[in-house]
């Protein structure tokens, strides 16, 4: 069961990790010997005592699985999930669900949505049989005999598929518990049984159509259909396509549905938001310098090329636009109910185009919208359903591309969020920068947001991150803040609930924008890639005393994912010229991005990108992590769809759900 004591878990954490060792399920994770020798002897300390940091690193990622008390803001999420059958009844199972005291202790867990609300007990009342015992009860419908038969199916199912993973912090690890399977013996003896490892599997083939149609989609056939998409350069296909920098920003433009923006509004909208970056600005006492080279480079030739093709003086023609459509984004797995995002969210990417046409500038726009479907199981399920089924068309297709266009008008357009700044569904515009920076270059990261009128969009706080000298990773008053923030903070921070305050001990701490000041690939033992930190002396205010907290707290960071803390070059969708597909980075894909970036296993194919923690900890034999982000999402897509609501693993699901609340 999975309520063990902590040195239990400890104890399945260096199982775990030596399973990795010989796993290789999805071709994945064929570590070469070299890097197997290292992990094994951070595992087990070179034989030697392992020290306190050494158990938080080892642990971590086991121990803190679990959310907080809930304080109003999230869900708790559960430890274990055990059903009981009741005698003489086939038509209900008990249900309960586990938390340790430290992690959540209030005497009821609901689950509801518009339509449903379901309550565990821990008060000694009802269907509950002991109050405080951290088992949360409740009775759900349930075919017994169905769920039976289902059980013991997928539980052979996952026997012979070999080692089972999951993420944890968007890492994978093979889970502990796999073992378990289903106890059928107990379950038809009225005993409590767990079914937290019961999946329902699927093959390399659906799961790879998953990532390609349903999740992350850059296939030239989609990104350069000539039906709803356009070049500037050679002016050919639909300026007017459902999926161009002009309709995309026309839709945002327009205030009402019944009252689209005109070109003149729409150029005027398009050049409030560039204009943005020729000026300096103060956000949250943060000083975000002007970008001039945005008129030289952007929009000084599109005018002129605007006015030479016939558009009146100062107007922006939306067929010069220098932006190039390089992915569509299928987010739901960033789904949450009690932030209000219970669809989670869909982005497009967008690069720079230079002035002449030749090539490419250092310039990505992802637009990101959340996903206007009320709080309802049915609703939610038959969203995720869409995106699932365009794995049965073939990718690029006519018919593809419809299903999918389908999709996305369903929150590009104005009106589809009617309570919303212009009835929009957008939620932030982020821009990724080098191409506009003075010498030395740097690159930098910002965020936009409708103003209060909708007339522009405006320059905003950066989402979880700090000001830049925050991190500058020296004993001063800014950097011992933060290290305060982020230790005060550390079981939020680890299950990825939290926020970066915009004043902390009074203090301005969210930054108007994010830098990446120094190296983004290279092996960390040799180069100080770059990452978010506190100091390297234990014991001391500037000191990050967990290295997971550290590591989630850089990685949902714009410039720590797009560097170090990831092995990213700056890109994760790399821009690129019409007739290219777009590459991806190592944590998307599973494979080494560009410029250098190193896998640390050595091997380009086994689909999972290693990364070696570019804080060297702990010192003697850094953390490795696996990642494939991508893979990530398609499993997430798959395991949702294919549990209908009110089952009893789709109310598991509810239960053991814990939300990515990151920006990547």
């Amino acid at each position: 069961m999975k309520f063990s004591t902590k040195k239990l878990v400890l104890i399945a954490g260096i199982a775990l990790t030596t399973l990795l060792l010989s796993w290789n399920r999805f071709n994945m994770i064929k570590i070469a010997p070299f890097y197997a020798n290292k992990i094994a002897a951070h595992q087990w300390g070179n034989g030697d005592e392992m020290t306190d940091n050494d158990l938080l690193s080892l642990s971590a990622n086991y121990d803190e699985l679990t959310s907080p008390a809930s304080n109003g803001k999230y869900m708790p999420v559960a430890e274990d999930v055990l059903v009981q059958r009741i005698p003489g009844d086939n038509n209900h199972l008990l249900m309960m669900s586990f938390y340790s005291k430290e992690n959540y202790s209030e005497p009821l867990v609901t689950i509801e949505d518009d339509n449903t609300k379901l309550v565990f007990r821990d008060d000694g009342r009802g269907d509950d049989k002991k109050a405080g015992d951290g088992l949360y009860t409740a009775k759900i419908y349930a075919d017994v005999n169905e769920f039976r038969k289902q059980s013991i199916s997928n539980a052979l199912a996952m026997k012979d598929a070999g080692p089972q993973y999951r993420f944890v912090n968007r890492s994978m690890t093979i889970d502990p518990d796999q073992t378990e399977g289903f106890d059928v013996k107990n379950f038809d003896t009225y005993h409590s049984v767990s079914i937290m490892t019961l999946k329902t599997q699927s093959s390399n083939k659906l799961i790879d159509s998953l990532r390609k149609n349903s999740v992350f989609i850059t296939a030239l056939s989609v990104i350069e259909d000539s039906t709803r998409t356009w070049n500037p350069c050679t002016q050919k296909g639909n300026v007017d396509g459902p999926w161009t920098f002009k309709t995309i920003m026309k839709q945002l433009a327009t205030r009402r549905p019944d009252s689209v923006a005109n070109d003149l509004q729409l150029s005027k909208f398009v050049k409030a938001w560039l204009n943005r970056f020729a000026s300096d600005t103060i956000i949250n006492s943060d000083t975000v310098k002007a970008r001039p080279l945005v008129l030289t480079k952007i929009l000084n030739p599109w005018l002129a090329k605007s006015q030479a093709g016939g558009a009146p003086a100062g107007q922006l023609d939306m067929k010069y636009a220098p932006f190039k459509l390089t992915a569509i984004l299928n987010r739901f797995d960033l789904r949450e109910r009690f932030l209000g995002i219970p669809a989670g969210e869909s982005r497009f990417t967008f690069c720079l185009i230079d002035s002449n046409c030749t090539t490419t500038e250092n310039f990505t726009c992802v637009v990101e919208y959340s996903i206007p479907k009320s709080n309802n199981c049915d609703t939610l399920h038959a969203w995720a359903q869409r995106w699932y089924d365009l794995k049965n068309y073939t990718l690029g297709s006519e018919a593809y591309n419809a299903a999918l266009e389908s999709i996305t008008n369903t929150y590009t357009r104005s009106g589809s969020s009617p309570n919303k700044t212009n009835q929009s569904s957008l939620s932030t515009v982020r821009t990724n920068d080098r191409a506009l920076s003075p010498n030395p270059v740097i690159c930098e990261f910002r965020e936009f947001r409708f103003n209060s009128s909708g007339t522009t969009l405006n320059e905003t706080t950066v989402s979880k991150v700090p000001a830049n000298y925050y991190n500058a990773q020296v004993d001063n008053a800014a950097v011992r803040r933060l290290v305060d923030f982020i230790n005060v903070n550390r079981k939020g921070i680890n299950k990825d609930q939290y926020d970066v305050p915009v004043i902390y001990l009074d203090s301005p701490m969210q930054g108007g924008k994010t830098q990446i000041l120094g190296p983004t690939v290279g092996d960390p033992s040799s180069i100080n890639v770059f990452h978010w930190d506190g100091t390297k002396v234990p014991n001391t205010p500037t000191y990050i005393k967990n290295s997971t907290t550290r590591q989630v707290f850089s990685l949902n960071t714009c410039s720590g994912c797009h560097s170090g803390e990831m092995q990213t070059n700056y890109t994760h969708v790399d821009p690129v010229f019409f007739g290219t597909e777009a590459t991806l980075s190592g944590f998307l894909n599973g494979k080494a991005g560009q410029g250098g970036a190193i896998d640390f296993d050595n091997n380009p194919d086994n689909d999972s990108f290693i990364v070696k923690d570019p804080a060297l900890r702990p010192p003697s034999n850094p953390q490795l992590r696996f990642v494939n982000e991508i893979l990530r999402r398609a499993k997430d897509l798959k395991d949702y769809v294919v549990s209908p609501c009110l089952t009893p693993l789709a109310i598991r699901d509810q239960l053991t759900f814990s939300p990515l609340h990151a920006v990547h």
